[in-house]
């Protein structure tokens, strides 16, 4: 079976039901769009205003189709997920067994150098394309960081932690700082803040919301449990494996896509809540996923699309733990 569509609802009266072996959405006014479930990866309920039939949730489920509820700011509040899962016991246990160790310090350590190394590429690509030594000179600053990755020695997981935190944190300073460089002025972009108010720094949060539930399905997939991470402290009912996955994604599945559109002008629409509207919502998942379906080089010797390496990294992190194998993260060619 093949999943080729995520299909993103929002807005108020809509209704979704079965009827044909069909996904018939209707909306208030009468209007309908009608999708096969085998041709669904996932459906995304973004609003409030949304009814979905117990029917239609059994019948995507057969299908193998992911149901998602996003809250107004695109965090993942509720999912259902079909029963499909790869080697579920066995990797957990194992993930379980080398979560203190320095094998799993070894995977925490990996995670915090792929983020920062992709926070790196991405600013030479824009030091490259701009002629900017500026940034160019923050990106070999930001490289600074990774050495220091390398170098922790701890002597348990929550030195491990503090030490990598605090890196992640001077490195985050110097990206966000050029990232503020790149971006129109007229954004008001100072830095990155997730209690900003800015529309650069709404459309980070609502995307990386995304990135989370994405994150969790794959987790889920390849047989991990996404509630016991190794760089961030485990907290009651959070998917802090998810966040540390994330780590490795964030500049090339949501930075990379939301600075271009920003650089060429684009922004969203914004209210005096400081929400982000429906079709701004809409327009920022197409982003997302456009971007999701370009083809990286990642590691220096691997290619594919990035929604497929997202996947595949997550089994490779299951298969690593399983067997005891180093964890080489994700790192695009840049």
């Amino acid at each position: 079976m093949s999943y080729s569509k995520d299909v993103v609802v929002t807005g108020y009266g809509v209704s979704i039901g079965i009827r044909k072996k069909m996904l018939v959405i209707r909306d208030r006014d009468g209007s309908k769009q009608e999708f096969s479930p085998r041709t669904l990866r996932s459906l995304i309920i973004a609003s409030s205003g949304v009814s979905i039939t117990s029917r239609a949730v059994r019948f995507l489920m057969d299908a193998g189709v992911d149901i998602v509820f996003l809250d107004s700011h695109g965090l993942p509040i509720g999912r259902i997920y079909p029963p499909f899962i790869n080697r579920t016991v066995d990797t957990r246990i194992k993930q379980y067994r080398v979560y203190d160790t320095e094998f799993g310090y070894g995977i925490a350590k990996t995670i915090a150098y792929s983020k920062i190394a992709n926070q790196a590429g991405h600013v030479k690509y824009y030091a490259r394309r701009l002629a900017d030594e500026s940034l160019r000179s923050t990106y070999y600053s930001i490289l600074e960081e990774l050495g220091k990755i390398e170098e922790i020695e701890a002597a348990d997981l929550g030195s491990l932690r503090k030490e990598i935190v605090a890196i992640e944190a001077k490195a985050a300073q110097k990206y966000w700082f050029a990232i503020a460089r790149i971006l129109p002025r007229g954004i008001g972009f100072n830095g990155r803040n997730q209690a900003g108010r800015d529309p650069f720094n709404l459309s980070l949060n609502y995307l990386y919301g995304v990135l989370y539930r994405e994150a969790w399905r794959v987790l889920v997939l390849a047989g991990l449990d996404p509630y016991l991470g190794y760089i961030h402290v485990e907290r009651s009912g959070k998917p802090v494996l998810a966040f540390d996955y994330v780590e490795m994604f964030r500049v090339s599945c949501v930075d990379y896509p939301l600075t271009k559109a920003f650089y060429k002008g684009w922004k969203p629409v914004v209210d005096e809540n400081g929400v982000i509207d429906y079709s701004s919502r809409v327009e920022l998942i197409k982003l997302f996923k456009d971007n999701m379906e370009r083809r990286v080089g990642y590691n220096r010797k691997e290619r594919g699309r990035l929604d497929n390496v997202f996947k595949r990294i997550a089994f490779e992190l299951a298969s690593c733990v399983r067997d005891y194998k180093e964890f080489k993260g994700f790192i695009e060619d840049w």
